[in-house]
């Protein structure tokens, strides 16, 4: 066999196996079926409350009732805020902490990957903080900072940090090491290397760490506005269960998690354009 009919060969396969793993039209199928199952979810969840019966309202509203609430919220003020004056309170929170967490952990954990002696001092004191989790802080965070939005930013870094230095310190190391060897044969200095070849090389990774370090704290902010919050979704959900309002407390809960969702997935784009334009940077 000629190597021209090897390539050809080798081509149709690799495009046969495309095919078989990423049938045309599967995306759109798989939107479909997410649909349809939201749709059907969303019509037992009303025959158990409002037609049936089977549940007391009060443990769960019915799905017309959240829905009817959630749209009289976004006109009309709950506690002093409409939905949307609460939503910009706790996306402030968050992304506040995110981003403050991605400008230590980062940074940190990229030093860790690449210089030993670094790792050696910092990762046994990580290794002490990492398992305690951002709500143990609550009591520490009032103390430091008092009752005002320092102390639930602080509460959500906690919660964003660790997945940045976890995940910029595995880019680094998972950077290809031949790579590396061949920048210091051509006499590279060591901030060149990783300025110009690790950082390029570990962004994919970094992205994906970013996106994970967005989700933790997200997960955190009902229980950073426990901290006084007189505004905020967390602190929705919460006064909503003092009075035993379930259907806020459900409306401030989804709205969260569509928050969640769409900055999840604003992030999961960023992150396959990414990796998309660095393979076809290492084909060129």
């Amino acid at each position: 066999m000629t190597p021209s009919t090897t390539r050809s060969t080798t081509k149709s396969s690799t495009a046969a196996r495309k095919h078989t793993l990423f049938p045309r039209g599967s995306r759109r199928r798989a939107i479909c079926v997410g649909i349809t199952a939201l749709v059907v979810f969303i019509v037992i969840w009303q025959l158990i409350t409002a037609v049936f019966g089977l549940v007391n309202p009060i443990l769960l509203p019915s799905a017309t009732e959240v829905g009817s609430r959630f749209i009289h919220m976004l006109t009309e003020p709950y506690q002093g805020h409409t939905l949307g004056g609460h939503a910009l309170t706790s996306l402030k929170i968050v992304v506040l902490g995110w981003i403050i967490g991605g400008i230590i952990g980062m940074p940190l954990g990229i030093l860790m990957g690449w210089n030993r002696w670094i790792r050696a001092a910092v990762n046994p004191i990580f290794q002490v903080l990492r398992p305690i989790p951002p709500i143990a802080w609550i009591p520490l965070a009032i103390l430091w900072f008092g009752l005002g939005d320092s102390a639930r930013i602080y509460v959500v870094w906690l919660a964003a940090v660790v997945p940045w230095i976890l995940n910029s310190f595995e880019a680094v190391r998972s950077v290809d090491s031949i790579l590396i060897s061949a920048a210091r044969m051509l006499g590279a200095s060591q901030r060149t290397i990783l300025t110009d070849i690790v950082a390029p090389s570990a962004v994919p990774v970094l992205v994906a760490g970013a996106r994970i370090s967005l989700g933790n704290a997200w997960t955190t902010l009902i229980a950073a506005e426990l901290l006084a919050a007189s505004a905020g979704l967390g602190f929705v959900a919460l006064n909503a269960r003092r009075t035993l309002d379930s259907d806020i407390m459900l409306v401030a809960m989804f709205t969260i998690g569509i928050l969640g969702v769409i900055f999840t997935g604003l992030l999961y784009l960023l992150e396959r354009a990414v990796s998309r334009g660095r393979v076809e940077e290492v084909s060129l």
